[in-house]
């Protein structure tokens, strides 16, 4: 349960437990890949996490039926299993307890262990160490006072279950983890046709220290101004591109985009603009955005310069749906 193939090695069943090992690490990291990376397919990843997750199930399955040996036992009273209480603490805390007949201390760590999980999951993340910690110690306790065929070193019962509860840890935490590195945001309106269609999903990466270039698509909330104009709400996330940096003059003219007075050229397809617009200087710490869809597009040419503290950063790969799965960085 601690990393596919160590039952089979620890069996003595090499090739097999190598084997396990490589293909579930091997499909999961490739999945993680294909999902977040800006040139992978997404449904692929899927696939290939389901797939890790199948090979993982087998993993346990396989290593169980080939490391189970016969035991006497009678029909009436087959013996309980420490190692079995073990597992089945890992799935949720108190059955292995159940399976011991210590009905009792079995509801105590079911009730606290899944019920701080809970409440970390939901509200308070500092919690999820705790909850985790009482799974650990369900398994530790229940193989602790199970029976024993033969008596293991309790230094190596102790390691397994710390490294079950770390791993489990960052199982846990790796969302959140995702969640402060990449964005995942909705096309809301056609503003950005044709590179952007709505109900398209994509991510974006958060990125401190991130500068946005000419011609790149950014995220961001909308500035006071443009939640006036356009009566929405703060928390409404909008995309548009980059056109104008700090200190350029923007002007908009003849159907031309003009930066410092030279036609910018964009290698990217565009809708053609109608209207005019400055000359006028960008500020500073701020960017001067605008739709691919130029004139029905609610950009600075309506409500002003985007200020670089509202931007969350850069969209760099439409995920969503499979048909449009592609990279934004081109």
């Amino acid at each position: 349960m601690l990393l596919p193939g160590l039952g089979q090695l620890y069996g003595e069943q090499w090739v097999k437990g190598i084997l396990m090992c490589l293909g579930v690490l091997g499909l999961l990291g490739r999945g993680i890949w294909s999902i977040f990376a800006a040139e992978g397919s997404t449904a692929s990843g899927f696939w290939q996490l389901g797939l890790a997750a199948g090979l993982y199930g087998f993993n346990l399955w396989d290593a169980h039926r080939g490391l189970c040996q016969p035991a006497h036992r009678s029909a009436k009273s087959p013996p309980k299993d420490a190692w079995y209480s073990l597992f089945l603490s890992q799935l949720l805390p108190g059955l292995g307890h159940f399976y011991l007949d210590q009905a009792l201390l079995g509801g105590v760590f079911l009730v606290l262990g899944v019920g701080l999980a809970y409440w970390a999951n939901r509200d308070f993340l500092m919690l999820m160490p705790v909850a985790y910690g009482i799974w650990a110690a369900a398994g530790y306790h229940a193989y602790r006072t199970g029976p024993h065929r033969t008596r293991s070193a309790p230094a190596l019962v102790a390691l397994i279950v710390v490294g079950v509860f770390v791993t489990r840890l960052a199982v846990g935490y790796t969302p959140t983890l995702i969640n402060q590195s990449v964005v995942q945001c909705i096309v809301p309106s056609e503003s950005m046709l044709p590179t952007l269609q709505v109900r398209d999903r994509i991510f974006v990466r958060r990125n401190q220290f991130y500068r946005p270039q000419t011609g790149d698509i950014v995220v961001f909330t909308p500035p006071p101004k443009a939640i006036a104009e356009l009566e929405t709400t703060p928390d409404t996330l909008f995309v548009k591109r980059i056109v104008g940096l700090p200190g350029q003059q923007v002007q908009i003219s003849g159907g031309q985009i003009f930066i410092d007075q030279q036609s910018l050229s964009e290698p990217y397809e565009v809708k053609p603009v109608s209207y005019t617009w400055g000359p006028d200087l960008v500020p500073p710490n701020a960017y001067f955005v605008l739709g691919d869809n130029r004139d029905a597009s609610a950009d600075s040419h309506v409500w002003g310069f985007l200020p670089r503290r509202d931007i969350l950063g850069k969209a760099y790969k439409i995920y969503w749906p499979p048909e449009r799965v592609r990279s934004l960085l081109e």
